[in-house]
């Protein structure tokens, strides 16, 4: 099993922070899809980066934008 990196870690949290943004104006801040991504921006801050599981990670933000900016448009 391949761990991330340090700059996939970030990468994760910067994306993380454009999903929310990008739909902030026409979703609700108490949204459970929003509230997922923020808890974990949160762990990932916390988390080392071996510890990041950056493809399971990635689908799992792709999933949520998907869902987010389909009730948003």
């Amino acid at each position: 099993l391949i761990m991330a990196t340090l700059v996939e870690k970030e990468v994760l949290i910067e994306i993380i922070g454009s999903v929310v943004a990008s739909v902030a104006y026409t979703v609700d801040d108490d949204n459970q899809d929003v509230l997922a991504l923020l808890r974990l921006r949160g762990e990932l801050y916390r988390m080392d980066p071996e510890e990041v599981d950056y493809k399971k990670e990635l689908a799992f933000i792709k999933e949520k934008k998907a869902i987010l900016e389909s009730i948003s448009n």
